[in-house]
This record gives structure tokens, C-alpha cells and sequence, in this order.
């Protein structure tokens, strides 16, 4: 059949745009459909994401002027997001096509009245805040990490839905810029999935500080009167209501299918997320998914991924295809000091390994470089096994976790052990003999 496009990416975020683009210089008839070119372009990330959060959270270290702040974040979302959408459609001169599409069926999508047809689509739709069903909550004027990114003023008190990554960051920044500042977490613990260790010392870390944080209890009911909002906690160690003018729902994301009207095209999903097979297949063969339109996990480097493998495959003969494998994913939160993990949690490894698993930990108050740059508090923990090189997990609490977790990564990536990195020269001073001193414990204690 003779189609428009040879393939049309629904979506222009880092894992849509990337195949798109790559295709379209390889001879491909290719376009992008963006539902917000003007805001949007680039995606999540870039826009209402990682890129301004950080941005956001860098500047506070060097400022208590919160509208500097804004104002830094703003230059740098305009310039990537503008940057990029500069480069799509006046260099690399691809077709943009703006509104929101859904399907019609599984060769043809909607948008903005106009239908446009493909041999293959491209699902990279990303995510949206999860909402939870709170009593009271869709009555109040709650809002979520994009309405938290265009702020221009600090709020009084500030309540904060969700002991996650999002949540924590942006606590913990309002808090810097003089915010009250409380945090519900219904999990036992805060950065539900970590290692509990290392969670419950960041927690405490952050309530020294002045943060309150109430965990193991999920929200009961939500109010709102004369622009005060009332988080109520029904039972518990901290029962009671507690008030604020600012109401923060951040208890993750979800996968953005709902408009897409994908039964249309026959399309399954698994929840909310499209189901794919190991080719980031949809149940339509001609129809693939990439990034957080898949599920969980859901970080902007493991859809980079995705759109990589998807892209190789596609310039491929079909019996040449490679199938995805969950690599060695870095995860991140920028509370300051930054974590960042990879790989086992304790309670991950115990419960596969039992009394085989070796723990270090290496506190950075021992080194020379975390005491000039003033980092007395962080942790690095190992996870190991008895009679093993293998590195099964690494988490690391201190000034630029974020950078050195990669040294880690590139490590269980080459089947590189704890020898291998412990027998490395590195610099001195520099953060990352921290790596060597918690490689050289655990090479002892594991007798690898």
C-alpha cells in the first residue's frame, strides 16, 4: 500500500525523536507528531522534567533569590527545548505535525481533523503524573510536578503528597528557600524501592534539617477552604490534619495512553502501559512502543535505550533483530547531597542469596575530598556475595553520587568486579577514591 509516511513517531521526547530523526536522515519519509510544539517539543524532560527540576535545584545551591532561580531555570528549558525544535525542522528538516493524534487504525492516526497514514508508528507518548484516589483530592486545587515547575514564588507551607524521588527533590528545594515543609509517604519508607538502609539515613538526614516527614500511613482525606489546604490522616502515629497553602500531589507517574483511543488500532495494553514483546512490539506488529509508555522503569536514559535498540532493529533485516534486555540502569535523586544506585538493594540480595551476601560501606567523612567539599553526613554501601567478584549493588549518598554511580555501571556492564576497580589508579583528591577505598573493603571482606 502506499502510505504518507514510511513512520510517524507519536511523540518528540529523547526516545521518539531519536528514531525518528536517525530514519529520516537514513532515506526514511518520516515525521513527528508533537500534541504542544510551542511548550512541549522535546519532550517531558526537557520541558516540565529532569532538565528545569535540576536546573531549579543546582541554582538554589548558589541563591536564596528564588526569582534568579526561575529566571535560570527559564533560559535553560528555552534554549534545549527551542534548540531542539531548531534543529528538527530547520536542519535536519523533518516534518513536525502539531496537536494531539489518537488512532483511527492500526495504519492511521488523527490529528487536529486531518488523518495521516504510516507503514509503521512509533508509541512515545511518556508519562503523566498518577493521581491517587484520595477522599476530597479531585476537589481541591492540587497540583503536580509541572504546575511546581512554573512558580515564581516560594509557598509558606507546603504540602507534599509522596516520598518518592519527585517528591523529595522538590521538598527539599522549597524547604532551601524557606518553606515549611511536610511530606506523606504511605510506604515505610521514603524512595519506596531502595535500599532501606540508605533510605532511612537520607530520611533522617532530611528531618534534621527541618523537613517533617510522616511515612507508613497513605493520606486519608484532602480539603481545601479559603485557599488553606488540610491533609487528614484518619489513624497512626501521626494522626491529625495539617494545613497548608500549597498542595503537591507527586506519587509517580503514569503511562500516557488515555487519549490515544489505541482500541481503534487493537492495540493491549497491561494496565495503562502499551504491552510489548521483546522487539518493543505492540500486539499490532506494524505499531511500537519506547520509553514510559511501556511501564515501569520509567528514566529518560533506559528510554534513550529503547529508541536506540528499536532504531538498529528497524534498519535491519528482521532476522537480524536484537532483543531487549534490561541493562545496568543508574537511578538518581537529586536530594543534596545527590543518590544514586544500581543494580541489588540488600533486601533484594538477601532475599536471593541469603546469608551469602557481603555488605561494605565506606562513610565519606573519611575522605579528604568529601571533607573539603563540606559532605560529612553520605554513605557508600556495596552489596556482594561471599567467594564473588560480582558486583550486585552499589548505593552511594554524597556530593555527585549522580556521576560517579556511571564508573559502577560501565563495571557490571564488562562483568568488571571489585578488583578491577580497586586496582585502578585514580586521582587524587577527587571524589571517586571513594570508589576505590569502598572496592578495596569489599574485595577483603568477599575473598574474590
Amino acid at each position: 500500500m502506499n502510505y504518507d509516511y514510511d513512520l510517524i513517531s507519536i511523540g518528540s521526547g529523547s526516545a521518539g525523536r531519536r528514531v525518528a530523526v536517525a530514519l529520516f536522515r537514513a532515506g526514511w519519509k518520516v515525521a513527528i507528531v508533537e500534541k504542544d510544539v510551542e511548550k512541549h517539543f522535546g519532550g517531558t524532560c526537557i520541558c516540565s522534567g529532569c532538565i528545569p527540576t535540576k536546573a531549579l535545584i543546582e541554582k538554589s545551591h548558589l541563591t536564596d533569590d528564588f526569582k534568579e532561580i526561575v529566571e535560570h531555570k527559564s533560559r535553560i528549558v528555552d534554549r534545549i527545548r527551542g534548540g531542539t525544535l531548531k534543529h528538527v525542522t530547520e536542519r535536519v528538516k523533518m516534518p513536525v505535525i502539531s496537536g494531539a493524534a489518537y488512532f483511527v487504525d492500526e495504519h492511521t492516526i488523527e490529528v487536529a481533523g486531518k488523518k495521516y497514514t504510516a507503514d509503521k508508528i512509533v508509541i512515545a507518548t511518556g508519562s503523566r503524573s498518577f493521581i491517587p484516589p484520595i477522599k476530597g483530592l479531585n476537589e481541591v486545587n492540587y497540583i503536580t510536578s509541572k504546575e511546581m515547575l512554573e512558580m515564581d514564588t516560594v509557598p509558606r507551607d507546603l504540602l507534599v503528597i509522596g516520598g518518592g524521588r519527585i517528591g523529595l527533590e522538590f521538598a527539599q528545594l522549597y524547604h532551601s528557600q524557606g518553606a515549611n515543609v511536610t511530606v506523606f509517604e504511605g510506604m515505610p519508607q521514603i524512595l519506596p524501592g531502595e535500599d532501606t538502609e540508605m533510605a532511612n539515613m537520607i530520611e533522617e538526614y532530611l528531618i534534621k534539617k527541618g523537613i517533617k516527614i510522616f511515612k507508613n500511613k497513605f493520606v486519608d482525606e484532602i480539603k481545601e477552604e479559603n485557599n488553606s489546604f488540610s491533609v487528614i490522616l484518619d489513624d497512626g502515629d501521626n494522626r491529625g490534619e495539617y494545613t497548608g497553602d500549597v498542595l503537591l500531589v507527586a506519587t509517580g507517574r503514569i503511562p500516557n495512553t488515555i487519549d490515544l483511543k489505541l482500541e481503534n488500532a487493537g492495540i493491549e495494553l497491561d494496565r495503562a502501559a502499551v504491552k510489548v514483546n521483546d522487539f518493543m512490539q505492540s500486539s499490532k506488529e506494524n505499531i511500537y512502543a519506547i520509553g514510559d509508555v511501556i511501564g515501569n522503569p520509567m528514566f529518560t536514559n533506559w528510554a534513550s535505550y529503547q529508541s536506540g535498540l528499536l532504531l538498529n532493529n528497524l534498519k535491519k533485516d528482521k532476522k537480524d533483530w536484537q532483543k531487549l534486555k534490561l541493562p545496568t540502569v543508574p537511578r538518581i535523586c537529586f536530594v543534596q547531597p545527590e543518590f544514586a544506585a544500581t543494580g541489588m538493594t540488600e533486601e533484594q540480595a538477601r532475599e536471593k542469596y541469603g546469608d551469602d551476601v557481603v555488605i561494605h560501606k565506606f562513610y565519606n567523612k573519611w575522605l579528604g575530598k568529601s571533607m573539603i567539599v563540606n559532605d560529612w553526613d553520605g554513605m557508600l554501601k556495596a552489596v556482594g556475595l561471599k567467594g564473588s567478584d560480582e558486583i550486585l549493588g552499589v548505593h552511594l549518598w554524597g556530593e555527585r553520587t549522580g556521576s560517579l554511580i556511571q564508573m559502577f555501571v560501565l563495571a557490571m556492564e564488562n562483568n568488571l568486579g571489585w578488583t578491577h576497580l580497586a586496582n585502578m589508579v585514580y586521582g587524587h583528591p577527587v571524589l571517586a577514591e571513594g570508589i576505590y577505598s569502598l572496592a578495596s573493603g569489599m574485595k577483603g571482606k568477599t575473598n574474590a
